[in-house]
């Protein structure tokens, strides 16, 4: 009886200690394969402002725990200066905004759409509502070059540390390299919570933008699959003619008048209209671009610029906050030609859901409120008698592929840059579990991204290391041919490897006359038969910091759709040997044997000197 009892009371007791154990876990860090007690961790950084002085710089620190965090004595120091804590309760999930002069932070956050109010301040005492922490020390200051920052608790212990630049932290609290240097008006920004203590828990964003994390919808919705040439025109103009109460457009370019006239005649119906555009375009805003914002505006739409440090070049649309268009191309001539015997391949698809708009309109306004206001200003124009042509171009291409409307179940998957160019969920996730196929489209792909491998293209070698039969058809215009690292000698380093490991994997460049095509636009893949990703972004290094907006498809009925199209293109082009060298595994094209093409030259030459010589003493 008595042991009866002893159990009874036991039991209450093993369950709290098992309850308290799971909650210290559930907020511990590891550094060095140690944990730690309950903790807060650094979610941002921001150290190249573009003010002077550089008065609005700011580090956040988060509760992730279930319960508050005193910080009273906790202290931010970056091994020259320390600005510490006073007495404060951190609420769980509560961030911190932690600014060296409130006054700037709150002005420049207002710039770029932001209510964000700081908690302390750690330079002047700008705003007695801000609590002003102790400075010990030197003046605690991020540098632009590279800086660590290390959170301390009240005992001095380390609690997070983040490093980046020209850092020269060799603590317990990072592992690997640090961050690379954010460019000016840009932020370190960590990817939700995820703490490894090592460059793949952040991310660089502009400065007042949120992290978007890939989140995963299940539909059953209907859907409509299209590409360029053939039936995007008809598709945008049937979607947005429809549209009857708003029309959120982010575009990196805008220049057909035809498509103009349809977003015209929906402000006339009373539709609400925002239009955001990139501020500097590669060759800049055309005349025919200033016209098409000035009309918009004048008639009653909000046209903002994009000036974030990266480009903006995404070309998506949200109508009516329940349907999503996303597209490859822009919204010029040969990205939407209302002649569909004329213009780029690129592909497209219209997601009628409430869910996935909502999502985008989110992203949308975000960007749209950190944009600068377009003023209509025709003064450059009108002087010089600027006419808007309606000329439509004719071509040779063969229409070959109606829109495509089906209802049906579907998985689909935000791919956005800067925030998950890279991740899991997105591009490299779907080449990383390919089994069976994968069949990419891409208009831009260099082999080397700086001193580093392609990564998409490393890791469509690894699928087909593992049997997946891939295929690659990049773009042949010249401006993707003529550099050292570009279309061609990404095709012929595939195709080596291919060959001196016997993988099923093939490269080409498009055959643009026998399509009758201006450009092989596309930034798409099919993986397996099922799934799809239609995207803005190219395959080089500074698309991973644009913003670009695509979707992640799973679906065999959308899938099949574009299947056919790459399989169109695909067997109207030569094979593709191409004409740039492979390049050599330490990066330079041709390198080692252009080394030994010298070395033979010269030992030739030599051998020659040394007969001749002897000849003539003979």
């Amino acid at each position: 009886m008595r042991e009866k009892v002893a159990f009874k009371c036991l039991v209450p007791v093993l369950i709290l200690a098992l309850l308290l154990i799971s909650i210290h876990q559930s907020c511990a860090y590891t550094a060095s394969g140690k944990t730690a007690p309950p903790t807060l961790i650094i979610t941002e950084v921001y150290p190249d402002t573009a003010t002077k002085n550089e008065l609005d710089e700011y580090v956040t620190i988060t509760n992730p725990c279930a319960h508050p965090v005193n910080i009273e004595g906790w202290s931010i120091t970056d091994h020259e200066g320390t600005i510490i804590f006073p007495p404060f309760e951190v609420s769980q999930n509560q961030t911190l905004y932690v600014t060296r002069n409130a006054s700037a932070f709150v002005e420049q956050m207002t710039l770029a759409g932001k209510a964000i109010y700081p908690d302390f301040e750690y330079g002047s005492d700008s705003d007695p509502k801000v609590s002003q922490m102790q400075t010990q020390g030197r003046a605690f200051a991020l540098r632009n070059t590279g800086d660590e920052v290390i959170l301390h608790d009240k005992n001095g212990r380390e609690v997070d540390v983040v490093i980046y630049g020209d850092s020269s932290y060799e603590g317990a609290g990072w592992f690997g390299e640090p961050l690379k240097k954010p460019r000016e008006k840009m932020i370190l920004r960590r990817k939700g919570i995820q703490d490894t203590n090592q460059c793949e828990d952040w991310l660089t964003l502009p400065f007042g933008s949120s992290y978007h994390a890939p989140e995963k919808f299940f539909l059953y919705s209907n859907v409509t699959a299209f590409v360029s040439p053939d039936c995007t025109f008809f598709v945008l103009q049937q979607e947005m003619e429809h549209a009857s109460s708003s029309l959120y457009l982010n575009l990196y370019q805008f220049e057909s008048p035809y498509l103009m006239d349809i977003v015209v005649d929906a402000l006339n119906r009373g539709v609400n209209v925002c239009l955001l555009l990139e501020g500097s375009p590669v060759g800049g805003i055309t005349d025919e671009e200033r016209y098409i914002a000035k009309e918009i505006a004048e008639r009653g739409g909000t046209v903002r610029l994009s000036h974030d440090p990266f480009l903006n070049h995404a070309k998506y649309a949200v109508v009516d906050d329940k349907t999503v268009i996303v597209m490859t191309e822009n919204w010029k001539n040969t990205g939407v030609p209302s002649n569909n015997s004329f213009g780029n391949r690129g592909w497209g698809i219209v997601i009628r859901n409430e869910n996935v708009a909502n999502y985008f309109k989110a992203v949308f306004f975000e960007d749209f409120y950190r944009g600068k206001e377009f003023v209509p200003e025709m003064k450059d124009l009108e002087p010089s008698g600027f006419f808007m042509s309606r000329t439509i171009p004719q071509g040779s291409y063969v229409p070959a592929f109606e829109p495509w409307t089906v209802t049906c179940n579907l998985t689909v998957i935000p791919v956005l840059a800067p925030d998950a160019a890279l991740s899991n969920e997105t591009i490299l996730g779907v080449i990383n579990s390919a089994e069976e196929s994968i069949s990419v489209q891409q208009f831009s792909a260099g082999r080397f991204w700086g001193e580093e491998a392609n990564p998409f293209i490393t890791a469509l070698i690894e699928a087909a290391r593992r049997g997946c039969e891939v295929n690659v058809l990049l773009d042949s215009n010249d401006y993707n041919l003529d550099a050292w690292n570009d279309n061609d000698e990404a095709v012929a380093w595939m195709n080596k490897v291919a060959s001196e490991e016997n993988l099923n994997l093939e490269a080409k460049l498009v055959d643009l006359d026998s399509l009758g095509l201006i450009k092989l636009h596309t930034k798409g893949l099919i993986v397996d038969g099922k799934v799809v990703i239609i995207t803005s972004l190219n395959w080089n290094a500074n698309s991973i910091h644009n913003r670009e907006a695509g979707v992640r498809v799973e679906s065999e009925e959308i899938a099949s759709f574009y299947e056919d199209v790459f399989f169109h293109d695909w067997n109207a082009s030569v094979k593709g040997e191409a004409e740039g060298e492979a390049e050599s595994e330490e990066g330079a094209p041709g390198i080692t044997m252009k080394v030994v093409g010298v070395a033979v030259t010269l030992i030739l030459s030599f051998v020659i000197f040394r007969i001749v010589k002897w000849y003539k003493r003979a």
